[in-house]
């Protein structure tokens, strides 16, 4: 009886870690889109309403949903406080202290990141044409997430329950 309840335990501890790091690939994607999603909002606010950065980045990241919320939010209060004197010195500060749940690769956040450095810089034309140059990129990332995901959730999920058959096996 001992014998089977650790074994159950065994393989649902191992189970529950695979779907874990399965659902990893899950959020990059999400997250892809909702960088994207920010910065169509982004775009809107800059182009049509005339609104100061830092209020367009409370509107956008109030709009946003969980990390990308937190990222401009954080960006708008470090700017608003004075803490930092560029958008890009508030991004990387924030990105800095939210970085154990920003999913994406170091290649998307130099992407990012090269935005966050131009924007502010140039005119409203400039700024949209900034942010429809990021977007395109993201757009791209965010396919090669999708492929990845599509091919990789599944192999954590089985590799998950595989080991933890695998442990029970050489334990009995």
């Amino acid at each position: 009886m001992l014998k089977i309840l650790g074994s159950i335990i065994i393989i649902a501890g191992a189970t529950v870690i695979g779907f874990t790091y399965s659902s990893i690939f899950l959020q990059r994607v999400k997250q892809l889109r909702d960088m994207q999603y920010a910065l169509n909002m982004m775009e809107t606010e800059i182009a049509y309403t005339a609104t100061p950065l830092i209020e367009v980045l409370f509107s956008v990241g109030e709009k946003s949903s969980n990390i990308i919320k937190k990222i401009f939010v954080g960006m708008a209060e470090t700017l608003r406080s004075k803490k930092k004197n560029s958008v890009y010195e508030a991004f990387i500060d924030t990105y800095t202290q939210m970085k154990g749940g920003i999913y994406l690769d170091k290649e998307e956040v130099g992407v990012i990141s090269a935005f966050m450095q131009s924007l502010g810089g140039s005119d409203i034309e400039g700024q949209k044409k900034n942010i429809n140059i990021t977007i395109k990129k993201l757009e791209g990332f965010e396919k090669r997430a999708e492929e990845i995901r599509t091919k990789n959730e599944k192999l954590y999920r089985y590799l998950g329950v595989s080991f933890g058959v695998l442990i029970v096996i050489i334990l009995v």
